[in-house]
């Protein structure tokens, strides 16, 4: 009758008021796969910030970068700040140990344990991926954005970036909007000079190939000249195809334990005849990108 029809209309109501996972009131429980691990790379310009945002936005991860956590701290007035300065004004890297530290007192924070991490350009070097095999960080996906080095060079001279809001926007190729208050606040990194620009891009590139045999497995390179909006479609859908919760077990991507990337490394290099064999009941190797 009218009243049973009203009380199917309420609870039909309910479910879609409701949100599908997380919360008392979540229709399915929590899904309880790991938080996703996730590191972002790509060259000085690439546009990884932008993407990043959304990659935030859309799961909820926390995003850690090296390079703006050390970019404050050049200003705090400390002996190590100093240092710190000194290495982004002429475009240099920073030593290992310092990254490796930063990174460690993040991931280690229990926002990054229970939400998940987004690493923005780390590992930088051959030592930083060890150290992070060496740690346990092991990320589920590696997304590398390319970009060719004289559209980088376009890209970083030109870029300024709202110091308020983290908003990048550029010279000639995105305007900031025609707001007084938007353009008192745009600054210009001070790395953003055609030699620092061109001192990072080589170091890019040199450190790279280190970084490379150590994640070779997880990583999926994506053109970063694509339409903007059309790449972060692309990134999302890499991360997670059927965010926020996998429907079958078997869809889920297999995770990857530190033993298991070291022993892939060194069958690759010749330091052993054959890979470890992973314990009984371990999940699978991570599949190659099609």
């Amino acid at each position: 009758g009218r009243v049973g029809e009203e009380r199917r209309e309420g609870r039909a109501e309910g479910r879609m008021s409701r949100p599908l996972a997380g919360g008392k009131n979540s229709l399915v429980k929590e899904d309880p796969w790991p938080p996703l691990k996730l590191v972002i790379m790509g060259a000085p310009g690439c546009g990884k910030g932008t993407h990043c945002r959304a990659i935030v936005e859309k799961f909820g991860v926390v995003h850690v970068s090296v390079g703006d956590i050390l970019r404050k701290r050049q200003h705090d007035g400390t002996d190590v700040g100093d240092q710190v300065a000194e290495y982004l004004r002429s475009g240099r890297l920073v030593p290992d140990e310092l990254a490796i530290d930063i990174v460690k007192q993040e991931l280690s924070t229990e926002e990054c344990k229970t939400k998940g991490w987004l690493l923005d350009n780390f590992p930088r070097t051959g030592d930083q991926a060890l150290s992070m095999i060496d740690l346990g960080i092991i990320p589920h996906k590696y997304i590398h954005i390319e970009v060719p080095d004289h559209v980088l060079m376009e890209r970083c001279l030109g870029r300024l970036i709202d110091d308020e809001t983290g908003d990048i926007y550029h010279k000639t190729l995105n305007p900031p909007p025609d707001d007084p208050a938007i353009r008192a606040r745009l600054v210009q990194r001070e790395d953003d000079h055609e030699e620092a620009i061109k001192r990072r891009l080589e170091q890019f590139h040199d450190n790279m190939d280190g970084v490379v045999d150590f994640i070779e497995d997880i990583r999926r390179e994506f053109d970063g000249q694509v339409a903007q909006e059309d790449l972060t479609r692309d990134l999302l859908a890499y991360i997670k195809p059927d965010a926020p919760l996998y429907a079958f077990e078997s869809d889920r991507p297999p995770l990857t334990s530190a033993d298991d990337v070291r022993a892939a490394y060194e069958a690759r290099e010749g330091q052993c005849e054959d890979p470890v064999e992973p314990e009984e009941g371990a999940p699978p190797p991570p599949r190659a990108p099609p």
